[in-house]
Parts: C-alpha cells; structure tokens; sequence
C-alpha cells in the first residue's frame, strides 16, 4: 500500500578497517601453494584464514566466508566476527542470525565466542532484552499501539522515533499512545530484508501477545524493504524516519495514498460512497461534507491519480500536495483536525485482533478464535460484535 521507501544500504565505515587489514594480509607472499595451504586448512585456522582473505582480496565473498566460518568452527573467535560481518554484509542479518543460532544450538561453537553485542545486533537477545517504556498521552489513550523489535537497530530507532512523535507539533497532539517495546528474537519473528518488496514477517509468533496485551495495533519495527499497514500491523523497516512513520501512522487513521495504486489496491479501495478522510471517489461531496461536519468553504477539491488504474476519479480535499503523496512532505491542518475526528471513534479502526481472528479460522483453530473475536469484541468493533452474535 505504500511507496518505495528507505533503500537498504551498507555502510562502509562499519567494515573499512576489517576489509583493509584482510586485504594487505592477503597481499603477503603465500610460502605454500594452494594445495598445501588448502590441506592445511583442514584442521589449521590460521590456514582457513589465509584462504579467507585471499578469496575477500579476489572478490570471491561466498568462497571467503565459507573460509571465515570454517576457522570459526575450529575455534578462531575473530575468524567467527568477520565471518559474521561478511554474512551480513552479503546475505543480511536474519541469515547471519540463523546460521550462527544452528551453531550455538549444536555446540560447533562456543556461547562464550559471542558476545551480548554481537547477539543483540542479530537478534539473538538471551537475557539482555532492551526495555523501552511506553508513552502515554495527557488527554488519555484513544488509540493504543504495540511497538515490536526483534534486533538492536529496531531497538535503537524506536527510542529515537518515539522521541520525535512527542516532540512534534502535530503528532504530539494526538491522544495515541505506545505501550512498552515487545521484544522477541529476530530468528523467530523472521522479517525480510529484501529492499524491493513489502517487509513481511512471521506474525503468528505474536498470537500471544496479541491475545492478551491491552492495544488495538501493531507496530512492528524490524527487517528491511517497503513500509505498509495492513490488518492492524504496522510493519516498518528497522531505518525508518519520522516522516515514513507519520505517512504509515496515517493509514492506521484511515487515510488513503494519493498516489496512483495497483489495479488490486484500487478495486478494493475506490469505490463510490466509501468514506475515506482525504478521498472523496467520485465528484460529490455531500455527503462527505455531512460526514465530517465541514462547510464547503473547508475543503479545496483537487483531483489525484489514486484511481486511475480503474479508470476511477478521486480528489484529495486539500489543494496542496502532502504526505500521503510523498510520505516526505507535510501534514496538512484539515488533514490533522481529521485524524483527531477519527480518533474521537477508535472503536471503527479495525483491531488487530479481529485480523489473527480471521488467520485462526484458516487454519480451523476456533478456540483461539473465539479468543481473538472477543478481543476485537471488547474494544468495540461492530464486525468482531456481529460475528459472535452469529457463532
């Protein structure tokens, strides 16, 4: 549902000195030729080292981990740290954190090789989870969102996130509020790391937490690629900026992208006498204006591309471009006193609850089910209310 956002990229200065020293070494004059060095390298990680940083110094990546591992393996603690930044440098973090979690658990190498750094980085937490407080609001919670980590960087940008909401003009206006951070390891919850799709997650690692924490969203910082809401989660990357964060926030509330969807998108959201707070399908605004107790004089019509693929007019109510045509620009007021309307109903947001609901009746499992339905039922969501009176 969102746009391309926040590329992942390597930052060089994280590996410029462990790259540089692999590179002179491999320089060095080799006094074995490869069958040799390579035999020896069998049970030699000193060896399995030279190999290694031959193979980094002739750009062959796989061949040099392979040869980083191998030393790591046999006991050779710093053979173990490049291996572990090369592996994330080649195949991303969750990798790097299933490998080294198959080690730990078949003792090919030592708890004691990696330190609680290294771990958290990973997402391999132990008993060093961080903890992260949550943020209440001085006019109440009217909508109540569960923030969910699973590696230090989510850890580390939420704090600085968080921060930033309460200190800005217009989101700090909002009574929305974060409960403490769940955390959970990054080889569980299983976010992808691809830059050119939709991060996607192992979600039902979180029915626990869904089923009984006291929130109606999710708010998942973790993995790598396009930002989204969808069904109650809010998946952002583990770099995400405020401003991305405000654009998706803004789904949450019901606010619709003014950018051109997919075919997909469009059949399911631009359909005439839909009831979005930026969007109005179609050219009346009757209703709209009865709706959201506005005088015409409030709103300045300005058509936009959203339908298109559909062959469908839309018109934002603002005339200035803004954030949820390009998440970087800026909140319009209407747009604001809209979201703090929407807020006045959180009973009309869809909760999480009733989407885990949905999934638990796929796989015919009616007592969690129930389980969620009366969740989503308590906060006051008339679907989940209809749907128990049926059952």
């Amino acid at each position: 549902m969102s746009r391309n956002i926040l590329v992942q990229r390597f930052i060089k200065s994280r590996f410029t000195g462990f790259f540089a020293f692999l590179l002179l070494s491999a320089c060095q004059p080799v006094n074995n030729n490869q069958a040799e060095l390579m035999r020896r390298a069998a049970d030699d990680p000193v060896a399995a080292v030279t190999l290694a940083s031959q193979r980094l110094a002739s750009a062959e990546y796989d061949a040099a981990l392979r040869w980083f591992r191998h030393a790591a393996l046999l006991g050779d603690d710093i053979a173990l740290h490049h291996a572990l930044q090369l592996q994330q440098r080649e195949q991303g973090r969750l990798a790097t954190a299933q490998w080294l979690q198959q080690q730990l658990d078949s003792n090919t190498i030592n708890n004691a090789a990696v330190n609680l750094a290294q771990r958290a980085e990973l997402g391999l937490w132990q008993q060093n989870k961080p903890r992260i407080a949550g943020i209440s609001h001085a006019l109440g919670c009217k909508l109540t969102l569960q923030p969910v980590i699973s590696q230090q960087a989510g850890a580390d940008n939420w704090q600085s996130l968080s921060q930033q909401w309460q200190q800005d003009p217009q989101l700090s206006q909002l009574p929305v509020c974060f409960l403490p951070v769940y955390t959970l390891d990054s080889t569980v919850l299983g976010c992808t790391e691809s830059s050119d799709t939709l991060i996607q997650c192992h979600y039902r690692a979180l029915d626990t937490v869904v089923e009984t924490g006291r929130f109606s969203q999710l708010l998942v910082i973790a993995g790598r690629g396009k930002a989204s809401y969808n069904n109650g989660i809010l998946q952002l990357p583990d770099n995400a900026d405020l401003a991305l964060f405000r654009h998706e926030f803004m789904h949450v509330l019901g606010f619709v992208d003014e950018y051109p969807l997919t075919e997909q998108a469009a059949i399911a959201i631009c359909k005439p006498g839909m009831r979005y707070p930026n969007l109005i399908i179609g050219d009346n605004s009757t209703a709209y204006l009865q709706h959201w107790q506005l005088a015409p004089e409030d709103i300045a019509l300005t058509a936009v591309k959203t339908c298109q693929s559909i062959g469908q007019q839309a018109y934002r109510v603002v005339s200035a471009t803004n954030v949820m045509r390009f998440y970087e620009l800026g909140l319009p007021d209407l747009y604001l006193a809209l979201a703090q309307q929407v807020l006045q109903n959180p009973q009309q947001l869809m909760p999480v609850q009733y989407y885990f609901a949905y999934l638990a009746r796929q796989q015919q499992s009616w007592l969690q089910w129930q389980q969620f339905m009366q969740r989503a039922s308590e906060q006051g969501y008339a679907d989940a209310q209809q749907a128990l009176a049926v059952d």
